[in-house]
C-alpha cells in the first residue's frame, strides 16, 4: 500500500477513535479511573501472597481495607458537599453584598475595573451557578464510585490472579499481560508519587484551613489532593474555592492569607519534597504536559485532565514499542 494512503488511513482511524472516546466519555472515564487505581492497588495482594497467604485471602483482605477506606472518604465528602449545597443561598447573599460594595467603591473612585467587571459580565449569581454545577458534577462522581469500586475489584482479582499463578508456574506467560506489567511500572510510579505529594499538601491545607476557621476544610483539602493530579494548573484551581469562601465568611485579608498559605505549602511540597520523591524523571516535557491537558481534557472532560499524564505515558509506550517492532527486520 502507498505510504500516503497509509498515513491517510491512520489519520482517519485516529479521528474515529477520538470521536468514539469523546462520545463514550462518561463510561470510559469510569473504566480508565478504575483501571489506573487497580494497577496501583495490585502490589498489596501480591505482597500478601508472597508472605504466604492464599491468593483468595490476599485479595479479600486488600479489598476490605480499600473499600472501607473508600467508603469512609466518600461518606465524608458526600456530607460536606450536601452541606455546602444547602449553604449556597446564604453564601450568594453575602457575596452579593460584597459585590455591591466593591462596585460602588469602584464607581465612586472612577476605577477602570468597574468597566472590566461589566464587560466580562461577572456576577454573584453566575459564580454561584458555576459552583453549584461543579458540586453537582462532584455528586455524580461520588454516586458513580460504587461502579468504579466494583470494576476495581474485578480488575484486581484478574491481575493478581495472573501474577500469582505465573509466579507459581500454574499459568503460562501471556504477552499482553507482560506488556501491561511493564507499562504499569511507570503508571504506578507516577500515581504513587503524585498521590503522596497530594496527600502531604492536603493534610497541610486541612490543618491550615482549620486554624483559619474556613468552612468545609475537609472538602477543600480533598479538592487540593484531587487537583494535584492536574499538573501545573491544579494548584490554581485548588485555592480558588476556599479563598472565595474565606472572602465571603471571614473577609478580604483571610482570603489573601488562604492564597499565601496554599502557595507556601504547595511550594514546599513541589520544590523541597518533590525532588526527594521523584528521583528519576518520567521524561515528559512541559510542552507535552500542557498539550496532554488540552487534548485529553477536550476528549474526556475534567477526568481527562486528571488522567492526562497516565494516558500520555501509555500512548508514548505504544508508540515506542511500535517503532521498535517496525525496526526489527522480518526473518526470512
Amino acid at each position: 500500500m502507498n505510504k500516503n494512503i497509509q498515513y491517510l488511513v491512520g489519520a482517519a482511524s485516529i479521528v474515529v477513535i477520538v470521536a468514539g472516546l469523546k462520545l463514550g466519555a462518561d463510561l470510559i472515564n469510569q473504566i480508565l479511573m478504575a483501571f489506573l487505581l487497580a494497577i496501583c492497588i495490585t502490589p498489596l495482594p501480591e505482597w500478601l501472597s508472597r508472605k504466604g497467604l492464599s491468593k483468595g485471602l490476599s485479595i479479600v483482605i486488600s479489598m476490605i481495607v480499600i473499600i472501607a477506606g473508600g467508603f469512609l472518604i466518600t461518606s465524608l465528602l458526600a456530607n460536606s458537599v450536601a452541606s455546602l449545597l444547602e449553604s449556597i443561598p446564604e453564601y450568594q447573599e453575602r457575596l452579593t453584598l460584597i459585590y455591591e460594595e466593591f462596585t460602588e467603591y469602584a464607581l465612586a473612585n472612577q476605577l477602570d475595573i468597574y468597566d472590566l467587571i461589566h464587560k466580562i459580565n461577572i456576577s454573584p449569581e453566575k459564580l454561584m451557578g458555576i459552583a453549584q454545577k461543579v458540586l453537582t458534577s462532584l455528586t455524580e462522581i461520588i454516586s458513580s464510585s460504587v461502579i468504579i469500586a466494583m470494576l476495581i475489584v474485578f480488575i484486581v482479582i484478574e491481575l493478581t490472579g495472573y501474577r500469582v499463578d505465573t509466579f507459581r508456574g500454574k499459568r503460562e506467560v501471556q504477552i499482553h499481560m507482560e506488556w501491561l506489567g511493564s507499562m504499569s511500572g511507570d503508571l504506578r510510579k507516577y500515581v504513587t508519587i503524585t498521590a503522596l505529594k497530594g496527600l502531604i499538601t492536603a493534610v497541610g491545607n486541612y490543618i491550615f484551613l482549620i486554624i483559619l476557621g474556613v468552612d468545609f476544610a475537609f472538602l477543600w483539602a480533598f479538592f487540593s489532593f484531587f487537583m494535584n493530579f492536574i499538573p501545573n494548573f491544579g494548584f490554581i484551581l485548588s485555592f480558588l474555592p476556599p479563598a472565595v469562601i474565606a472572602l465571603i465568611s471571614l473577609g478580604a485579608w483571610p482570603a489573601l492569607v488562604v492564597f499565601i498559605g496554599f502557595w507556601a505549602i504547595n511550594f514546599v511540597v513541589e520544590n523541597v519534597l518533590g525532588p526527594i520523591f521523584m528521583k528519576e524523571s518520567l521524561n515528559i516535557s512541559l510542552l507535552s504536559t500542557f498539550l496532554s491537558l488540552l487534548v485529553w481534557g477536550w476528549i474526556l472532560g475534567l477526568p481527562g485532565t486528571i488522567l492526562s499524564i497516565p494516558l500520555t505515558l501509555v500512548v508514548m509506550k505504544i508508540y515506542k514499542d511500535t517503532r521498535k517492532d517496525a525496526l526489527i527486520p522480518e526473518s526470512s
